[in-house]
Order: structure tokens, then C-alpha cells, then sequence
């Protein structure tokens, strides 16, 4: 923990700065062009129509999302097929016959784009979670020394925008804290395996000195918190996460507290 001394107009100064700083990151990673994994990574998360054409001898058309569902036509080598929509392991599509149906998904590893170039697949699984609202999670750190135990729920508002809300416990020698906080995060390149991603929010810490030696109390402070960190996927909707988070403490004394954390952990989208 760095504790230092400033002048309310140098405290409002420096929180501004980091305001603006933090923003203004955000604004520049939002007009780069997104790099996604291929054209067809695109179409997952656009779910926009997409033309193809067929490289295989054959590809059975299914009268719906299943096994269960009778094949009822094939479409043949460089016959052109539109996408339309998947569901998990399905992709439904459209014959410039008008003929409507499903094709398996591995099927696609059969197919062209209308330029010749071959689809690039990212796991179906960790495509669905693009489309997923909710995010739930839990982190351990250091926080300036104190063992750090984080709880996080998030809503995506977009694809590269949610909100979350966090409490966190911090165990340390001589003092313990809570902080029950919630923010923005902003992450540019969701459809990347190890995709980065910039927060930034506010709250309250409460703190217990667990000091003997000199009468102390319990103290409440507002907070402000700036994160940059790592979403890493494992497997479906499950996701490693790694976070540096510089907590900067607005206290009611002379000086104010910078607290600087690392945590790692694990995430679900649903």
C-alpha cells in the first residue's frame, strides 16, 4: 500500500486525470477494427446471412436441428448455400432453390467461402457465450499483501460492453477489508481465445485494524477502481480470468491510499 498526501484540489485532479485517461482508452479501442478468428467467427456472432458453396460431393440437409430429424435433400459440390442462423451443433440454411433446412455443423469443414478461402471454426461452445447476457465469477489475489477473495456477477448490455457488480474480502495482518463495488467493463475483442479487456468503477471499502498496540476504528471510504485484464477460454462458457486492479481510496483524512491488486479466477456466461 503507497499512502500519500495531496490537497483536496490535487485529489480531485488526479481522479479526473484517471477518468479521462481511462476513457479515452476506451474511445481509441472502440474505433480499431475488431480482429476476429475468420470471416466465419464473424458470422457466429453477427448471425447475419452468409454465402457458401459446397466442397464436398454431398452434404445432407436435415428437416430440422437433430438427429431425429430425417434427411429430405443434399446439396451437391459447388452448389451455393446461404446460412441463416445455428443453434449448438446445427446451422440452418438455404438452397437458391428456396429449400430450407439443417446441416450438421462439422459439415461446414466441407465448404468455401464464395473467395475460395477456407472457414475458420472457433469452438461452437464459445461461440454461444457471445451471445449469453449473464456472467458469474470468483477470484483470488493479493491485495497489498492481504489475501484476497472476489465474488462478481456481470450483465452484457453488448458484446463488448457489460456492467458488474463485485464484493470482495481481504484478509491481511493487521488490518481486514470489504469492498462491495460495481463498474464497466470494455472488452474490444470477445471472439479472441485470450481476449483482453479495460474496467473501470467505484464503491465503498470497509475497513477493520486488527491492531492491539493503539486504539483504532472502523472506517468506511469511498473508492475508485481502474482494471485491465485477461478473459481465457477453457472449455464452453467457462473462462480463466486474470485482473490488475489499482484501487484508489478517497479517505476523509489528509492523505489517501493507492492499493494495487492481482487475482485470478474463473468465470461462467450463461
Amino acid at each position: 500500500m503507497t499512502i500519500f498526501g495531496a490537497s483536496q484540489q490535487q485529489k480531485h485532479s488526479r481522479i479526473s486525470s484517471l477518468i479521462g485517461r481511462l476513457f479515452a482508452s476506451c474511445l481509441l479501442l472502440a474505433g480499431q477494427p475488431v480482429l476476429a478468428q475468420g470471416w466465419f467467427s464473424n458470422w457466429f456472432v453477427a448471425q447475419e446471412p452468409l454465402q457458401v458453396s459446397v466442397d464436398e460431393a454431398f452434404i445432407n440437409v436435415y428437416s430440422g436441428p437433430g438427429r431425429g430429424y430425417p434427411i429430405f435433400h443434399v446439396v451437391e459440390r459447388e452448389e451455393i448455400i446461404t446460412l441463416l442462423k445455428s443453434r449448438t451443433e446445427w446451422i440452418k440454411i438455404k438452397t437458391r432453390r428456396g429449400i430450407v433446412g439443417w446441416i450438421k455443423r462439422d459439415d461446414m469443414e466441407f465448404t468455401l467461402a464464395l473467395d475460395g478461402s477456407k472457414p475458420e471454426f472457433p469452438d461452437s461452445k464459445q461461440a454461444d457465450y457471445l451471445v449469453d447476457r449473464f456472467e458469474m465469477g470468483a477470484a483470488y489475489g493479493d491485495f497489498a499483501g492481504a489475501d484476497s477473495l472476489t465474488m462478481n456477477i456481470g450483465y452484457r448490455f453488448t458484446k463488448n460492453l457489460s456492467a458488474e457488480l463485485r464484493y470482495a474480502e481481504n484478509t491481511g495482518q493487521f488490518s481486514d477489508s470489504q469492498i462491495i463495488a460495481g463498474g464497466i467493463l470494455f472488452q474490444p475483442f470477445p471472439e479472441l481465445r485470450a481476449s483482453p479487456f479495460l474496467s473501470i468503477g467505484g464503491g465503498t471499502i470497509n475497513t477493520y485494524p486488527s491492531s492491539t498496540l493503539v486504539q483504532t476504528e472502523d472506517r468506511e471510504d469511498n473508492l475508485l477502481q481502474a482494471s485491465l485484464g485477461t478473459y481465457v477460454h477453457i472449455t464452453g462458457r467457462f473462462f480463466l480470468r486474470v485482473e490488475y486492479t489499482n484501487h484508489y481510496i478517497i479517505t476523509s483524512r489528509n492523505t489517501n491510499d493507492e492499493v494495487n491488486e492481482w487475482k485470478v479466477g474463473f468465470n461462467v456466461f450463461f
